[in-house]
């Protein structure tokens, strides 16, 4: 049991120690659109103190350069340079201009899989004041679209008939399978939330003066819905965003609920983080994992107007990488890419492991048999349990001795 023990700590923290000794490369690429040259530029982090900046026309810049081809991201830099240009493809620009007509937003792969506490506040839509104020109520949906006054744990059942009873009469079919908004106070502005019902229809559903506001949309209960992200935003261009369950991206915009399709090829949403920025002049989408990373750029009324590929080189493939996995067998991760949960997962190394399992056993047959002239037959389990976990094994039979345990080494005879 000990050694047991030994080898499902090891399989978890020696990889670890391994990596905080050599150091992951933090090769992070940022693909941009410069509508000063009109061509993609990519911001590049080869060390923690080295980041390059180029074009795909190998073109090299230094960060103020770079910063001046980008005149909607840093525009503050610039401006306290007083180089922020007065005009962009000859359309006037001013910081106020730029920011009322600039949104982004993020998406990571842990975002479809964080699982979330099934319990959500509506906010009220049309205030008289300025300020938005959080409810002393949140809802569920089951059966019905239940409220539940979160100071006295008890349910409101005038609020829960009057919501329940303006879903019916939209055509809602219980339970909800999706329900996705914003819950939080830190936005401008309230759109409340979009409800996938049992049978894929979309709904908004809202407070207005304090009644139910429930609309059926026109998005297609066939698309397949997986996830849906709301954030408002004073353009009010497009609601949100959702997935579908064949990895296509759709804004869901304020005309009436039409969506638009970004045109991401190869994009994998289990895999890939997405980013999205507008500006005044483009939309810029990029979409990357550790091994490729892609550019996507449209006008105003999202048509293509050029794309970018590039291919990085993971962790796993570099000569460190390499060494990795042929020193550790397998691994126990306890955090995941998708999840911001702890997990406890065996993940093998593939061939290059049996290389060293193969080198872990030959040091054990020499420590053991040649260097302490032990013999086989004194504990053989030793030789199994190094044949089959490698490192982790060898390690653990030459610390955990025997003897140890064993009765005849015992003084008192237990």
């Amino acid at each position: 049991m000990f050694i047991l023990l030994f080898i499902l700590m090891a399989a978890v923290y020696l990889p670890e120690f391994y990596w905080k000794i050599f150091g992951r490369r933090p090769d992070y690429i940022a693909v941009q659109y410069s509508p000063i040259v009109r061509q993609f530029v990519i911001q590049r982090t080869l060390s923690y103190m080295k980041t390059e900046y180029f074009d795909l026309k190998g073109n090299s810049y230094s960060q103020i350069e770079f910063e001046k081809l980008l005149p909607f991201h840093y525009y503050l830099d610039l401006d306290k340079w007083n180089i922020l240009p007065e005009k962009v493809q000859n359309i006037p620009i001013d910081i106020s201009t730029i920011r009322k007509k600039s949104q982004h937003f993020f998406q990571r792969p842990v975002n479809l899989h964080d699982s979330s506490i099934q319990l959500f506040p509506l906010f009220g839509s049309e205030l008289d004041f300025a300020r938005i104020v959080l409810p002393d109520e949140v809802f569920r949906i089951n059966d019905r679209m239940e409220f539940i006054d979160v100071r006295k744990n008890i349910i409101n059942e005038g609020r829960t008939s009057d919501f329940t009873a303006a879903l019916k009469n939209a055509g809602f079919a219980f339970p909800a399978k999706i329900i996705a908004g914003n819950p939080t106070i830190r936005k401008p502005f309230d759109e409340g939330y979009f409800i996938v019902d049992a049978a894929g229809s979309v709904f908004h559903v809202k407070t207005i003066k304090n009644k139910p506001f429930c609309k059926k949309t026109a998005i297609s209960p066939d698309l397949g819905i997986r996830y849906i992200s709301i954030a408002e935003d004073q353009r009010r261009e497009f609601y949100g965003y959702l997935f579908t369950n064949s990895d296509e991206v759709y804004l869901i915009t304020y005309d009436n609920y039409k969506l638009i399709r970004l045109p991401l090829k190869d994009f994998t949403a289990d895999e890939m983080t997405l980013r999205f920025f507008a500006d005044p002049l483009y939309r810029v989408i990029s979409y990357f994992n550790s091994e490729k990373t892609y550019g996507v750029v449209t006008d105003l009324k999202y048509n293509l107007v050029d794309s970018c590929f590039m291919d990085m080189v993971p962790f796993e493939k570099t000569m460190i990488g390499r060494i990795d996995k042929g020193l550790f067998p397998f691994k126990i991760e306890t955090e995941s890419e998708n999840s911001i949960y702890k997990s406890f997962r065996l993940r093998p190394s593939g061939n290059l492991g049996l290389i060293g399992m193969a080198v872990s056993l030959l040091l054990f047959v020499f420590i053991k048999y040649v260097y302490r002239r032990e013999k086989l037959s004194d504990n053989p389990l030793d030789l199994v349990i190094v044949a089959l976990t490698g490192i982790y094994g060898l390690l653990a039979v030459l610390v955990i001795r025997p003897e140890i345990w064993d009765k005849s080494a015992d003084p008192f005879g237990y």
